[in-house]
């Protein structure tokens, strides 16, 4: 199934969101929740944060939204 991205560009968008996730999710549990807890919560919405921002990329039109306008 081509899904328009290569394995490496979506291991490393995976990568980043569950990094970012879990970077925020570890600031939650040192200021508010538990740590498990926070760490865990984390890094599943940086997955699925990840896989929402691929969609959304792959759904838009190349060259929406650059502020290019057509003459």
């Amino acid at each position: 199934m081509d899904n328009g991205y290569s394995q490496a560009e979506m291991l490393e968008a995976l990568a980043r969101g569950v990094m970012i996730g879990g970077s925020v999710g570890v600031l939650g549990g040192l200021f508010f929740w538990d740590f498990h807890r926070a760490l865990a919560l984390g890094l599943i919405s940086g997955f699925f944060a990840a896989l929402t921002r691929l969609r959304l990329k792959k759904r838009t039109k190349p060259g929406a939204g650059d502020g290019a306008k057509d003459a």
